[in-house]
C-alpha cells in the first residue's frame, strides 16, 4: 500500500514537472513582432514534389523558420506555396532555398 502511494505522488510530480516545463517553452516562443504593412510582401512560388498533407507540412514548417516570414500555405493540389514575408528581413531567394533544401522543387 505504501509502495502504491509512492509511485503516485511520483507520478503526480512528473506530469506537474512537465506542464511547468511545456508552458515555459511556451512563454519562450510568443514574441511580439511589428511590421510595417508596406514592407510585407505576398509570393506565389510554383513548386514540384508535394504529394500529400503531409509535404505541404513539411514544407510550411520549414518556411516559417525564416525570419521575417509570416504566412505560409502550402499545396500539393495546386502544386504552390503561398508565402507572406516581410521584405526587409527575407527575400524570395532565400524562402526558395529553403523549400529547395526541404527536398521540393521551386520556382517564382
Amino acid at each position: 500500500m505504501f509502495k502504491k502511494k509512492i509511485r503516485l505522488i511520483t507520478l503526480l510530480l512528473l506530469c506537474t514537472s512537465f506542464m511547468f516545463i511545456s508552458c515555459s517553452e511556451q512563454d519562450k516562443v510568443a514574441k511580439t513582432v511589428l511590421i510595417k504593412q508596406s514592407d510585407i510582401v505576398l509570393e506565389k512560388i510554383a513548386v514540384d514534389g508535394m504529394t500529400c498533407v503531409g509535404c505541404e507540412v513539411t514544407l510550411e514548417g520549414a518556411v516559417l523558420k525564416i525570419e521575417g516570414v509570416t504566412k505560409v500555405k502550402a499545396s500539393a493540389t495546386d502544386a504552390s506555396a503561398a508565402v507572406e514575408f516581410d521584405k526587409t528581413k527575407t527575400d524570395i531567394k532565400t524562402i526558395i532555398k529553403t523549400i529547395q533544401d526541404a527536398g521540393y522543387k521551386a520556382k517564382k
